[in-house]
């Protein structure tokens, strides 16, 4: 299976609405959990000492939502990008051979916009997907494997919600953000680049050069950055350049910009990529959740609410 737009270029994001697959639990809540920001295979993840919460979280979960940036192929100590990659995917095969039942969503982040991940990620996702007739606006194969629209027939489709259906056992990658009952969520890098998609897309190139080499993982840049972390330099250029009022009203802009369907009835809106934890931040009507990041020194939690479609 191809995933679409594995450059991310200027067509129109992948976003989609997760609902029941029509097995009769539609009134029920569905508890979904999200979790992002991980950051593993660097030396800044401190994913060890978040073991136990992000279990509880799974555990706990009809929908997971790993919710961008668990792997750090750029910064990776682990290996090669072939390796890299490998362990990447083997990890959360792990979690879906435990939890077969689960439904799993994966949403891109900068850190693993990789198009080779991306590529590994629709490999890995491809088995445990149900096929459908339901059109793909962006006019080539989606996250579920479905056929695109040219022309016009893309343009209605972009204002049509694109379902995915929460069956058991599903796996789906390559989403810029999905919608579940009254909240969205996203990683929140779609803030970045202006708020375009092409914008975007630039800026989540930067992260797209891996480790070549067996023996050293990158040099110098990565040593400076250790040495940021170890000093927390990252919490004060976080806190200046992702100061909450300013980082929610430019998701609130970028939502504004998408089809209307993806913002309507929205209530809670939760994302990653800042690494500034929120439990509910209040603005403009909305609330909105961060889970922080598992990052030395930084807050880290993760996202659980009920939800009901």
């Amino acid at each position: 299976m191809t995933l679409g737009r594995l450059s991310h270029d200027s067509s129109p994001p992948n976003i989609a609405t997760l609902v029941p697959d029509g097995s009769g639990v539609e009134d029920r809540q569905w508890t979904t959990a999200f979790i992002s920001d991980l950051h593993l295979l660097s030396a800044r993840s401190n994913y060890s000492q978040h073991m136990r919460s992000v279990r509880r979280a799974v555990e706990s979960a009809d929908v997971c939502v790993w919710g961008g940036d668990l792997f750090d192929f750029c910064w990776s100590c682990e290996g090669d990008g072939p390796t890299s990659r490998r362990i990447a995917v083997d990890w959360l095969e792990a979690w879906r051979e435990e939890f077969p039942e689960k439904r799993f969503v994966y949403l891109t982040g900068n850190h693993d916009a990789q198009p080779r991940f991306q590529q590994s990620l629709a490999d890995w996702a491809a088995p445990h997907q149900r096929l459908s007739a339901k059109p793909n606006p962006t006019g080539e194969s989606s996250p579920t494997g479905e056929p695109g629209l040219t022309g016009d027939q893309s343009t209605a489709a972009i204002t049509t919600p694109r379902e995915l259906a929460l069956y058991e056992g599903a796996v789906y990658v390559g989403l810029d953000a999905v919608r579940v009952g009254d909240c969205l969520m996203v990683h929140g890098d779609v803030i970045e680049g202006g708020g375009s998609h092409a914008g975007l897309g630039r800026y989540r190139s930067r992260w797209h050069h891996e480790r070549t080499g067996i023996h050293e993982p990158p040099a110098i840049r990565n040593h400076l950055y250790n040495a940021a972390v170890t000093a927390r330099l990252h919490l004060a250029t976080a806190g200046v350049a992702h100061r909450r009022k300013r980082v929610c009203m430019r998701l609130l802009h970028w939502i504004r910009s998408q089809p209307d369907w993806l913002g309507s009835g929205v209530q809670r809106i939760v994302f990653g990529h800042t690494h500034r934890r929120m439990g509910g931040f209040r603005i403009a009507g909305y609330e909105f959740y961060n889970a922080g990041a598992a990052v030395k020194h930084v807050p880290f939690e993760p996202i659980v609410l009920d939800l009901s479609f």
